[in-house]
């Protein structure tokens, strides 16, 4: 009987292994990071930017600017806004041109208070001004859910349509929507729908604007959407109405 060489046994040894610590980074990267990133999970220096599908002059920065001047939870004072932004005079007399103009902008938000953060707030804020941000992309929050407040779920049949239609979003999401969408969860007599992000590597960002505009598909219209914060391990048992 032929054995295998010491030397080819060693070789398989170390692949097998480099294999395994591969798979286990990709599963479970928060295993991984250094305790230096306690500053993201914990929310400080997270920030909200928000994708405005119009952003073209100084108008419609200073019409955003005062549509947000009462949301709670960030720093506008601190906000970065587009660079080399027109000038209202200049947009008023700006030549059509052969490429299509940079009609949309960002807006970087610090978050201050993730507490005080009702991203529901923010959109009814600027949609109440004419606005519409296309995305809103969360950073700097290792470890998070979302938590949306809604009015109305009365039956059992709200809370299964909950679970298979978010469900059927992840699965045949186009374009990569809800890549970061763990699970989702619900209290039914609070009313609470819960979604839990997978982790957010330092560098990277989530769109949370695509659960709130799921929940509107579905037919749902949360009164709030809020951030929390922390790594969670088990999820809470679910309150379904029989």
């Amino acid at each position: 009987m032929k054995f295998i060489s010491a030397r080819l046994a060693t070789i398989l040894i170390i692949v097998t292994c480099a294999g395994l610590y591969g798979l286990d980074y990709y599963k479970n990267p928060q295993l991984w990071h250094h305790p230096a990133h306690e500053m993201e999970a914990s929310g400080k220096g997270a920030r909200l930017v928000l994708w405005m599908n119009h952003l073209c002059c100084t108008g419609c920065l200073s019409d955003i600017r005062q549509a947000l001047a009462a949301v709670q939870g960030v720093d506008l004072a601190k906000a970065t806004s587009p660079q080399q932004l027109l000038t209202q005079e200049k947009a008023n007399v700006q030549s059509a041109s052969t490429s299509l103009p940079d009609y949309g902008n960002t807006i970087q938000l610090p978050i201050t208070d993730l507490d005080q953060l009702d991203l529901v707030a923010i959109d009814r804020a600027l949609r109440d001004k004419g606005f519409v941000a296309g995305r809103m992309e969360l950073s700097g929050v290792e470890h998070f859910r979302l938590e949306a407040e809604l009015d109305h779920l009365c039956c059992g049949m709200c809370d299964r349509a909950i679970h298979e239609r978010v469900a059927f979003l992840k699965t045949k999401g186009l374009g990569g929507q809800f890549k970061w969408l763990d699970s989702v969860n619900l209290n039914h007599e609070k009313k609470i729908v819960i979604a839990y992000a997978r982790f957010l590597e330092p560098g990277k960002t989530v769109d949370v604007a695509e659960f709130l505009s799921g929940l509107n598909y579905l037919g749902y219209e949360p009164h709030s959407l809020r951030v929390v914060p922390g790594e969670h391990q088990q999820h809470p048992i679910e309150n379904t109405a029989q």
